[in-house]
Protein backbone atom coordinates (compact mmCIF):
# COMPACT_ATOMS: atom_id res chain seq x y z
CA UNK A 1 0.00 0.00 0.00
CA UNK A 2 1.65 3.43 -0.95
CA UNK A 3 1.68 6.39 1.44
CA UNK A 4 0.07 9.47 1.19
CA UNK A 5 2.66 10.91 0.09
CA UNK A 6 3.18 9.21 -2.52
CA UNK A 7 -0.56 8.86 -3.51
CA UNK A 8 -0.30 12.99 -3.51
CA UNK A 9 2.75 12.84 -5.73
CA UNK A 10 1.60 9.98 -8.34
CA UNK A 11 -2.05 12.30 -8.16
CA UNK A 12 0.38 15.43 -8.81
CA UNK A 13 1.67 13.58 -11.80
CA UNK A 14 -1.25 12.18 -13.45
CA UNK A 15 -3.02 15.90 -13.23
CA UNK A 16 0.28 17.51 -14.45
CA UNK A 17 -0.06 15.02 -17.60
CA UNK A 18 -3.92 16.36 -17.90
CA UNK A 19 -2.53 19.64 -18.37
CA UNK A 20 -0.34 18.43 -21.01
CA UNK A 21 -3.34 17.17 -23.01
CA UNK A 22 -2.96 13.84 -22.01
CA UNK A 23 -6.42 12.33 -21.29
CA UNK A 24 -7.37 10.22 -18.25
CA UNK A 25 -10.11 8.43 -19.53
CA UNK A 26 -10.31 7.26 -23.46
CA UNK A 27 -13.86 7.29 -25.12
CA UNK A 28 -15.36 3.94 -24.31
CA UNK A 29 -14.35 5.03 -20.91
CA UNK A 30 -11.37 2.79 -19.94
CA UNK A 31 -8.26 4.46 -18.79
CA UNK A 32 -6.10 6.17 -20.83
CA UNK A 33 -2.70 7.99 -21.18
CA UNK A 34 -2.75 9.91 -17.93
CA UNK A 35 -4.30 6.88 -14.84
CA UNK A 36 -1.73 4.22 -17.03
CA UNK A 37 1.52 6.64 -16.32
CA UNK A 38 0.85 7.20 -13.49
CA UNK A 39 0.17 3.39 -12.60
CA UNK A 40 3.74 2.87 -14.59
CA UNK A 41 5.37 4.80 -11.84
CA UNK A 42 4.17 3.35 -9.43
CA UNK A 43 4.97 -0.05 -10.86
CA UNK A 44 8.46 0.92 -11.75
CA UNK A 45 8.46 2.10 -7.19
CA UNK A 46 7.48 -0.97 -6.75
CA UNK A 47 9.85 -2.56 -8.75
CA UNK A 48 13.02 -0.42 -7.59
CA UNK A 49 12.01 -0.69 -3.66
CA UNK A 50 11.53 3.33 -3.98
CA UNK A 51 9.46 5.83 -3.01
CA UNK A 52 8.03 8.42 -5.51
CA UNK A 53 10.39 10.66 -3.83
CA UNK A 54 13.40 8.64 -4.50
CA UNK A 55 12.86 7.45 -8.06
CA UNK A 56 12.65 11.58 -8.50
CA UNK A 57 15.88 11.99 -7.11
CA UNK A 58 17.37 9.50 -8.94
CA UNK A 59 15.65 9.44 -12.41
CA UNK A 60 18.38 10.05 -14.79
CA UNK A 61 19.91 6.70 -13.28
CA UNK A 62 16.60 5.24 -13.73
CA UNK A 63 15.88 6.48 -16.90
CA UNK A 64 19.09 5.21 -18.61
CA UNK A 65 18.41 1.45 -17.11
CA UNK A 66 15.20 1.43 -18.67
CA UNK A 67 15.98 2.74 -21.92
CA UNK A 68 17.79 1.38 -24.70
CA UNK A 69 21.14 -0.80 -23.73
CA UNK A 70 19.77 -0.42 -20.24
CA UNK A 71 20.10 -3.49 -17.74
CA UNK A 72 16.18 -3.37 -17.36
CA UNK A 73 15.43 -2.40 -21.07
CA UNK A 74 13.35 -5.37 -21.59
CA UNK A 75 11.03 -3.52 -18.85
CA UNK A 76 11.02 -0.60 -20.22
CA UNK A 77 10.09 -1.15 -23.59
CA UNK A 78 6.89 -3.07 -22.91
CA UNK A 79 3.60 -2.13 -23.69
CA UNK A 80 4.86 -0.09 -26.59
CA UNK A 81 7.80 1.59 -24.33
CA UNK A 82 4.77 2.83 -22.11
CA UNK A 83 7.12 2.27 -19.37
CA UNK A 84 10.68 4.41 -20.53
CA UNK A 85 7.72 7.00 -22.14
CA UNK A 86 5.99 7.01 -17.97
CA UNK A 87 9.32 7.66 -17.38
CA UNK A 88 10.30 10.25 -19.57
CA UNK A 89 6.70 12.32 -18.80
CA UNK A 90 7.84 11.58 -15.09
CA UNK A 91 11.35 13.40 -15.19
CA UNK A 92 9.64 16.44 -17.07
CA UNK A 93 7.06 16.51 -14.01
CA UNK A 94 10.17 16.25 -11.98
CA UNK A 95 12.05 19.25 -13.68
CA UNK A 96 8.82 21.31 -13.39
CA UNK A 97 8.43 20.78 -10.24
CA UNK A 98 11.78 21.73 -8.94
CA UNK A 99 12.41 24.14 -11.61
CA UNK A 100 9.22 26.05 -12.35
CA UNK A 101 7.98 26.64 -15.76
CA UNK A 102 5.91 25.31 -18.21
CA UNK A 103 7.03 22.80 -20.11
CA UNK A 104 10.88 21.33 -19.36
Amino acid sequence: MQAKGETFMLNQFQAYLVQRGYREFSINGNPSTAIDYAWRIAKVCEKENYTAKQLADNINTILEQYGDCGQKWTIGRRSHESYINALKQFRKFVLVQRFGGANA
